[in-house]
């Protein structure tokens, strides 16, 4: 064979194989639309029945939604009405339980104020009575030392006392007196007015003293307290009082005027 007829043969055998592939994929292509066509209807189907289940899947999310709502409202109000209810049970048990406080917190400090008065006064007494035997002993203690002390003091001033009445009866030996002559000394009832001198032994005045009127005050119709010019207290014109230094008041005003002070 010529080499012509070998490559005709080559290019015979070549288109036939190439019509053969090309017819089998033209099957092929026409198998792969008939199942693309059948998975284009099947994904159809399925996106139509996935369209259908999300509506009814938003229009149960709506419901569910719409029912929460509801009841979130509900419960919201239910809340708002339970926490007023106790807010207002709080505060009344609140001011009752304040209330019983401070009437309890009332009671308790009267009780302790009087158990504390009575503490206080048992412990008073309680110290009296231990204090009582010191007391006593520092009264003699006292009451012996003043004794001594005032003793004391008796003696020293009746020691000065007849000292100076010694003295005196030594110098009234050498010295007389001159009254003057009145009728004041004739048993009328009067006191002696005028001067008292003193004469030494040669018959010389050595002092002259004026003899004062010493008679008491009468006591004024109308007074209704009387004072004392050495204490500066005043009593009622009542009371007994010794007859000397005296000075009657017709009001208890007229009387503190003067710098006296109620005797109690």
């Amino acid at each position: 064979m010529s080499v012509d007829s070998q490559i005709k043969d080559v290019v015979q055998d070549s288109r036939e194989w190439v019509e053969d592939q090309i017819e089998q994929l033209s099957k092929q292509v026409k198998l792969l639309q008939k199942r693309s066509r059948k998975q284009v209807r099947q994904l159809q189907k399925q996106s139509r029945k996935l369209r259908k289940s999300l509506r009814r899947e938003a229009r149960k999310r709506r419901t569910y939604w719409t029912t929460f709502r509801v009841l979130l409202l509900n419960s919201r109000k239910y809340l708002q009405n339970r926490g007023e209810n106790l807010r207002v049970g709080l505060v009344e048990r609140g001011g009752k339980v304040s209330q019983n406080v401070l009437d309890f917190g009332g009671k308790t400090t009267q009780d302790l104020a009087g158990r504390s008065g009575e503490f206080t006064q048992e412990l008073a007494k309680r110290g009296q009575r231990l204090l009582e035997p010191v007391r006593r002993r520092d009264r003699t203690f006292w009451s012996i030392v003043g004794f001594s002390v005032g003793l004391l003091a008796a003696g020293t001033i009746t020691y000065q006392l007849v000292r100076r009445r010694v003295a005196q009866q030594e110098t009234e030996q050498d010295e007389h007196i001159e009254l003057p002559s009145s009728n004041s000394w004739n048993g009328s009832g009067g006191r002696p007015t005028g001067e008292m001198s003193y004469i030494d032994q040669g018959g010389t005045s050595v002092a002259t003293l004026e003899i004062v009127d010493v008679e008491t005050i009468e006591q004024p119709a109308d007074a209704a307290f009387v004072g004392v010019k050495s204490t500066k207290l005043f009593y009622s014109v009542d009371t007994e009082l010794e007859p000397k230094d005296l000075v009657y008041f017709t009001t208890e005003e007229e009387a503190k005027a003067q710098g006296f002070t109620a005797a109690k």
